[in-house]
């Protein structure tokens, strides 16, 4: 980017056509994006302070190279005239020119948190090694290009058009397909690779495509339900908010978690996934057992946890077992089968039976 006269700026880029309409394409460092992007309420969905924190989060984390990081392009419109010069390359624009962010706000303002972040950071090193090392990283980040798709010659009935067809028309994966894809979550690497490897998830095998498990289909549980389930064996919830599972511990969590997996369904009965027989293969209960099983195994001081796991085998996983009664659901005679009021229901229902049963 240079300026190439009082009144212009210059910006390397392309120039092509969209139904009948200019249509450009640039990259801009982020250390520039306060300058040239605004957000116009009337054209823009609240912005989430929430969501612009994580974002900001997971660029940083990028840049200290803790995860592989991604930023797609931002949309935005210009009003004023932009000139393309063909020979050069280049968009000339007025240098007051506003870019009306029109998809990409979150990550804009993710953007500039984190440019500010580490400038806080930078004020309060506490050494001159922190301090230096603190710049690099600063240096690097506000070099860093985001691409910009620009659209030209549009009104605010336009813009608000163009946001509704970029968010809200737009296919999202669904959740396990997505989990499936991602490599960031240390949940979602363990699950995958569990899925993969682990000799009793193999022979009940694992749905990787989708959200739900219907009919006759025998798969013990889909991805997503296996991810939550490692989540409560390790931290007892559904969050790991003290961050256990890292990749600093995520190689003895694997091997212990393949051999809590392997104990747990070599103790279930053998055709585990009938869910016309048993309440096993439904997120409410597999996530409880999740549950069940970091109480024994992480909370409580029973040096042979193998045998509390296998303890599970003894339970009758029946929709008519008299177990569940009284956790958070009800038997229903016309469908033969026991049905919890609610997931969180199911999962605390299925710890506290568990505990009941196991432990009086």
């Amino acid at each position: 980017m240079s300026i190439a006269n009082s009144i212009k700026i210059s910006f390397k880029g392309s120039k092509g056509n969209q139904f009948g309409r200019d249509t450009f394409v640039t990259m801009i460092p982020f250390n520039k994006i306060e300058s040239f992007f605004k957000v116009f309420p009337e054209v823009q969905r609240k912005l989430s302070k929430p969501r612009v924190k994580s974002i900001a989060k997971y660029i940083l984390d990028g840049i200290d190279k803790k995860r592989m990081t991604f930023l797609s392009a931002i949309t935005v419109t210009c009003k004023n005239e932009i000139e393309y010069n063909e020979a050069e390359s280049t968009l000339d624009v007025d240098i007051s020119t506003v870019f009306s962010v029109n998809d990409g706000q979150h990550r804009s303002e993710a953007i500039k948190l984190a440019i500010s972040t580490l400038k806080e950071q930078i004020e309060n090193a506490s050494s001159d090694n922190e301090y230096e090392k603190l710049n690099e990283k600063l240096e690097i980040l506000e070099n860093m290009t985001i691409p910009v798709v620009i659209f030209t010659n549009i009104n605010q009935k336009g813009e608000q058009q163009l946001f509704h067809d970029l968010n809200l028309l737009a296919s999202k994966p669904n959740k396990s397909i997505a989990l499936n894809f991602d490599s960031s979550d240390q949940y979602n690497k363990l699950a995958k690779e569990l899925a993969r490897n682990n000799e009793q998830l193999l022979r009940l095998n694992i749905e990787t495509g989708k959200t739900q498990i219907r009919g006759n289909n025998k798969q013990i549980m889909v991805l997503s339900t296996l991810r939550n389930m490692l989540c409560f064996i390790i931290t007892g919830a559904n969050k790991d908010k003290n961050n256990k599972l890292n990749i600093d511990t995520y190689t003895d969590y694997y091997n212990t978690l393949d051999e809590i997996i392997n104990l747990l369904f070599e103790s279930l009965p053998e055709d585990a996934s009938n869910r016309d027989k048993y309440i096993i293969g439904t997120a409410a209960t597999l996530q409880g057992i999740g549950k069940y099983l970091n109480e024994v195994i992480y909370n409580q001081n029973k040096l042979d946890w193998q045998s509390e796991v296998k303890r599970l085998g003894t339970i009758d996983w029946s929709h008519s077992s008299s177990v569940w009664e009284t956790y958070g659901g009800n038997y229903i005679p016309e469908k033969d089968k026991f049905v919890f009021t609610g997931t969180s229901a199911g999962i605390n229902g299925v710890y506290e039976a568990l505990k009941y049963k196991l432990n009086n």
